[in-house]
């Protein structure tokens, strides 16, 4: 008998022995494993309550609250004359207390027209 014929359950062939035999039977395959299903016995659910925090006293709440004292804003005084030697952020911040948003992209001179016009228009 070959070893391949023994590993692949194969009969043996009537050149090896002269004899044609039956190929074994395979051996029966084992009965199904049925699984039980876990049911788990009913118990009366239980809620719990998550603790109360505990009450927290800030110590800050009776402090008096310290704020700047409100000052009003100064009236600025300033001629149309004095417009050119103030710096272009300056000239923004007049613009827009006299309720006119310029452009700092501008040159100064632009920008000293427009504040200038924008005055003139108002008054």
């Amino acid at each position: 008998m070959s070893k391949f014929s023994d590993f692949a359950h194969l009969g043996t062939t009537s050149h090896e022995t002269g004899v044609t035999s039956a190929p074994p039977v395979p051996p029966t395959p084992p009965e199904p494993v049925v699984e039980e299903v876990y049911v788990p016995p009913t118990v009366d659910e239980v809620v719990e309550t998550p603790p109360t925090p505990p009450e927290y006293e800030n110590p800050l709440d009776d402090m008096p609250v310290a704020s700047a004292p409100e000052v009003p804003p100064a009236a600025t005084v300033f001629s149309a004359d004095d417009l050119q030697y103030k710096s272009k952020y300056e000239l923004e911040q007049i613009g827009r207390t006299v309720g006119i948003e310029l452009d700092r992209r501008l040159s100064h001179h632009k920008l000293v027209k427009q504040l200038k016009e924008h005055i003139e228009n108002t008054q």
